[in-house]
């Protein structure tokens, strides 16, 4: 006599009967094949609510640098932005305080690189209502251009026009 074998994914995404179909109920996170696709990865799936975990992003557009950062778990006064050198330094701490699961107590620095011959002075920095700190860095204006002569080999310099 032979006695199929199932594995047991096979029988959670293609179940026998209607009673089986209760595992539907579960949330698709529990299932074994959810994590096998490459595209629903949990760092993929964290990724996509950056706001909500402390993360945050640097873009570059066309005139500036734009750096937002997750600060909702910190007021305006345990925040604190400065420049030194080359590198713009968030730092933000709170001692112990009572949330859901008991008391917690937060800190973290962070730096990033600033690139060369930008303007310290026109660096600014805001933070919004739902906790995001903005900070702005104003990209380095590029110079006029200037015309270089081209000296040929008989000693003559011209100009191209």
């Amino acid at each position: 006599m032979d006695i199929p074998i199932q594995y047991p994914w096979y029988r959670r995404v293609f179940p026998h009967r209607l009673t089986d179909l209760t595992s539907l109920a579960e949330p698709l996170t529990d299932w074994p094949l959810f994590w096998s696709f490459p595209w629903i990865r949990p760092s993929l799936m964290s990724w996509l609510n950056w706001s909500d975990n402390g993360h945050g992003e640097m873009i570059t557009k066309k005139d500036s640098y734009v750096i937002y950062l997750d600060v909702k778990h910190f007021s305006p006064d345990e925040l604190s932005v400065s420049v030194s050198d080359e590198f713009i330094t968030i730092h933000a701490k709170h001692e112990d305080r009572q949330d859901n699961h008991g008391f917690v107590s937060r800190e973290f620095l962070r730096k990033y690189r600033l690139p060369a011959a930008v303007s310290v002075a026109d660096v600014t920095s805001s933070l919004s209502v739902d906790g995001v700190l903005t900070i702005t860095v104003p990209r380095p204006s590029s110079g006029t251009e200037h015309t270089i002569p081209i000296s040929y080999e008989d000693g003559t310099q011209k100009q191209k026009m």
